[in-house]
């Protein structure tokens, strides 16, 4: 077919897959839980010259031993405010999540041969079903690694490395090779250099491994299950058929070598070792799993619950998935269904999981729906649309995005939750007021969240807890969670010696309730409607 002049229909279809998944972070305010204690950790790795052993932000565990395992992010998240200020790290955001989810859409198109599909799939199912995760923290740099070993991982077990390997066509959707292709292992080499910056940037670098491991084991059990069909096959042949060992050897001998893996694999491994704690990074990623402060009190590592909306919006992309894979006309790729059915087991467990889970099903999925398509049916559609009318719709897209850039929102008069670059969460008018106090407390008991803004906002307040979960006693949660409800809270207070409070009004209102009943012995100084700040008389 000739090359239609002037943008074409799919074009567009592409380009609004890849904006759409901008807009989500260009209109989502920055929540203030992790994002601000890495920031002042940044700052402090430049003001410093060396990264945080001890703790040195709150005065309940001063100088306690802390692991920070995601140096490089934060230096990134800090560099990235020095150079343009939360706008420009809003904007990064959305170019990493485009980034990522348009490397996902080129395998999905590569694989199932159907662009359109593909970017209605990625519209309509994986977008609604990952959003949540993408808050402005560590593991969202993380997320180009995760794909891209993905996108490797399936090239090499489909022979797209091979000299002489085919690409996806109408003839040939899973991108099989020739028997005269010759394999190259140097595009593996890739997730060893993904390894060494992974590991530095966030703990589910161990992900990259697994995805490497479970790639092996399912190639090698498919190999194994379909070499073991052949020899039936063959011992069961017509009798007078004579066997032609050659083509037997020659067909087994168009895979690619499974030690090409293997030895990237290994290669992999060693590269977490490049890391400032060495081998102590893989202890700190045990020791966060294991924390019962983390498994117990952090929501995002509880199982997804229907009751919620994240959670219910997971499971319909579930039973999605089920009757996809039910009523698909071919098997599913069985290194496809083990992958999946691993990190399906990682998801169930933990709310934070479901962001892998979707990225590696989303292939496997639109694979099985391309599979409905008749045969014969051509995989690009003849219409390509009026290449007038295609620029005008990719412009108005174009404007959405325009719109949407942070440096843009303010005048367009949004409602706080799109407008602001922050989440209307932030306590920054009563911060502001505590740092103005001339007998500002010293010892604040504040609203978790709030501490990691006042590491950042004031760092000269030592805060009573913050979002490092895993750096407090489960005790001391406990309190929290007692104090925050106001159960016990004299005895509590006075245990800690606590001299003043920043209470979130929605999150702690039992609290609030309480100190605003003693009035004798605390002293209402700031309220809006998100915080009060109160002092001890």
């Amino acid at each position: 077919m000739a090359r239609p002049r002037g943008l074409t229909l799919d074009q567009v279809w592409i380009f609004a897959g890849v904006a759409f998944f901008a807009l989500r972070p260009l209109l989502t305010p920055i929540p203030p839980h992790d994002f601000w204690w890495h920031m002042a950790t940044g700052r402090l790795i430049v003001e410093s010259g060396q990264i945080p052993a001890t703790d040195g932000f709150s005065y309940t565990r001063a100088g306690a031993p802390f692991y920070n395992q995601s140096w490089l992010a934060q230096l990134l998240l800090y560099g990235l405010y020095a150079l343009g200020g939360l706008s420009l790290i809003v904007l990064a955001q959305a170019l990493v999540i485009a980034g990522a989810y348009g490397l996902l859409l080129r395998l999905c198109i590569r694989r199932s041969g159907n662009l359109r599909l593909s970017v209605g799939f990625l519209l309509l199912c994986t977008l609604p079903a990952s959003f949540d995760n993408w808050v402005v923290r560590p593991q969202t740099y993380a997320l180009p690694l995760f794909i891209g070993s993905l996108y490797v991982l399936t090239a090499w077990r489909l022979g797209w490395f091979g000299r002489e390997a085919h690409g996806a066509d109408a003839g040939n959707p899973a991108g099989r090779f020739s028997a005269a292709g010759r394999f190259s292992a140097a595009p593996l080499l890739v997730l060893p250099a993904f390894g060494v910056v992974w590991v530095n940037l966030h703990g589910s670098f161990v992900l990259g491994g697994a995805l490497i491991a479970l790639t092996f084991v399912g190639e090698a059990l498919r190999r194994w299950l379909e070499d073991r069909a052949e020899d039936r096959a063959w011992a069961t042949r017509p009798v007078g058929v004579a066997e032609d060992v050659l083509t037997r050897q020659t067909t087994r001998a168009i895979r690619p070598p499974l030690w090409h893996l293997a030895v990237a694999g290994g290669l992999t491994g060693l590269s977490w070792l490049a890391n400032p704690g060495g081998l102590q990074v893989l202890g700190y990623v045990r020791n966060l799993l294991s924390s019962s402060q983390v498994t117990r009190l952090v929501t995002e590592w509880a199982p997804p619950s229907p009751r919620d909306a994240g959670g219910a919006i997971f499971f319909l992309f579930l039973i999605v998935g089920i009757a996809i894979l039910a009523y698909a006309r071919r098997p599913p790729d069985l290194v496809d269904m083990l992958v999946a059915g691993a990190f399906l087991w990682l998801a169930l467990g933990a709310v934070r999981n479901n962001i892998w889970f979707v990225a590696v099903a989303t292939p496997l999925l639109v694979c099985q729906l391309a599979a409905w398509r008749p045969e014969g049916t051509p995989t690009r559609p003849a219409f390509q649309g009026l290449p007038t009318l295609n620029a005008a719709l990719a412009g108005v897209i174009g404007l959405l995005l325009l719109l949407a850039l942070p440096w843009v929102k303010p005048w367009l008069g949004l409602p706080p939750e799109l407008g602001n670059l922050l989440d209307p969460a932030t306590p920054t008018a009563a911060v502001a007021e505590l740092r103005a106090d001339p007998a500002r407390p010293a010892r604040l008991f504040h609203a978790m969240s709030y501490g990691s803004y006042l590491i950042w906002e004031a760092p000269e307040q030592k805060v009573w807890a913050d979002p490092r979960i895993e750096l407090y006693p489960l005790e001391q949660w406990l309190d929290y969670q007692h104090l925050s409800a106001g159960t016990e809270a004299e005895q509590l207070l006075a245990a800690y010696k606590i001299d003043g409070l920043l209470l979130s009004n929605k999150l702690q209102a039992g609290l609030v309730e309480w100190a605003t009943a003693h009035p004798e012995a605390w002293e209402l100084r700031y309220a809006d409607s998100e915080a009060s700040y109160f002092v001890r008389r």
